[in-house]
């Protein structure tokens, strides 16, 4: 039986986003929480009565927004509700993004105690003045606190989230985040480079001149430090922002890297199954009307080409430590990627961008840097 990964997007937050956020939430919303999650609960219905049958579900991931602004015993009917639609694999990551400044320690034994297995933390910096410039809501002590928290209730796979290249950011702010990381003992972080998005208060920002980001080589640096730093400790990458403990690697995560199938429920869910990608509508009262209706609230369907697949295949399996598996690549896309690519190929090897070793190939330890031209190179 096939499986799939099951999104769930929460699309509120507690008095304002993220200054560099782009994502659909909703800030001050407590009047439409209980419309939205009732809506939520019968798309899973609806959708658990088309497919639940169909496959097994190998991770499931709350993110938003802000999933843990949510109140006490929400996320109990939730999974109450997917355990009834849909089957569960017995070792099915479950996955909560979680903010420091909304987060309990009575939601953290719930979300224990109904088999939430896997803790995303927001931490992002441990530099408060970097912390309010960013937007965030939070303070680098209840940060602090939080990660302590989860491990005293007994929690046993956590993910840290830290950002590097944010304005004023220093080598030193990136050093301190890392070491923390480290001394923490979690089995996973995410270390994301700031990405400007249009429209968002940072980039504002940035336009008129209020604030400076660091230099792409003081980036370059910060990224660097933690790898190395990660890598010391035994957090290995494997995926270009990504860091784990052996068998701790991001199952959901692996899902879209690897392009497997995964359906998102919700505000603005993006799904992809049977070759074919489609959205959730992300406009609030749409969604709402949509499934009071009887009718996903689906606006937009692409079936991917075999060229389409191709690249994608490329451009995400680059991103990880294992590479593109040539003979699986082979065998699903019907080429011969190194004869097909041989110029291409062989000039990324001999400047060393790329290795190829046990049927894979892989960006070089040291080339992710320039990971977006080696992609333009195979696809």
């Amino acid at each position: 039986m096939n499986t799939l990964a099951l999104y769930f997007h929460i699309p509120f937050c507690q008095n304002k986003k993220c200054d560099y956020c782009s994502f659909v939430s909703y800030c001050n919303k407590d009047d439409e929480k209980k419309t939205y999650i009732d809506a939520l609960m019968k798309e899973i219905a609806m959708r658990g009565e088309e497919i639940g049958s169909k496959y097994k579900i190998s991770s499931i991931y709350f993110g938003g927004g802000t999933p843990s602004m949510l109140d006490e015993g929400v996320f109990t009917n939730i999974m109450i509700q997917i355990k009834k639609y849909f089957r569960l694999l017995n070792n099915c990551e479950i996955t909560i993004e979680v903010n420091p400044d909304s987060v309990t320690e009575d939601k953290l034994r719930e979300y224990l105690l109904i088999g939430i297995n896997r803790l995303s933390i927001g931490v992002q910096t441990l530099n408060d003045d970097l912390l309010k410039v960013i937007g965030r809501q939070h303070t680098a002590k209840q940060a602090k606190a939080v990660v302590d928290l989860a491990k005293k209730v007994g929690f046993k796979n956590i993910s840290i989230d830290m950002m590097i290249g944010l304005p004023y950011q220093t080598i030193a702010d990136a050093k301190r985040m890392a070491k923390f990381v480290v001394k923490s003992k979690v089995q996973h972080v995410s270390c994301y480079s700031l990405i400007v998005e249009d429209g968002t208060p940072i980039a504002e920002k940035l336009k008129a001149g209020v604030i400076d980001l660091p230099s792409e080589d003081d980036t370059v640096e910060m990224y660097n430090l933690c790898l190395e730093t990660f890598e010391k400790a035994g957090l290995m990458r494997y995926e270009v922002s990504n860091f784990a403990v052996p068998d701790y690697e991001s199952k959901h995560n692996m899902t879209y890297w690897e392009m497997g199938e995964y359906l998102a429920f919700g505000l603005a869910g993006h799904s992809y199954m049977n070759d074919t990608r489609f959205a959730n509508t992300s406009d609030f009262a749409k969604y709402v009307e949509s499934i009071n209706n009887d009718t996903l609230p689906i606006v937009s369907v692409e079936k991917l080409s075999l060229k389409k697949r191709k690249e994608e295949a490329v451009m995400l399996g680059l991103r990880t430590r294992e590479g593109i598996d040539i003979e699986a690549f082979d065998y699903k896309f019907g080429g011969h990627i190194l004869r097909d690519k041989q110029k291409e190929i062989d000039f990324l090897h001999l400047h060393g961008f790329i290795t190829i070793k046990n049927g894979h190939i892989c960006v070089s330890h040291n080339a992710y840097y320039v990971l977006n031209s080696i992609i333009l190179k195979l696809v």
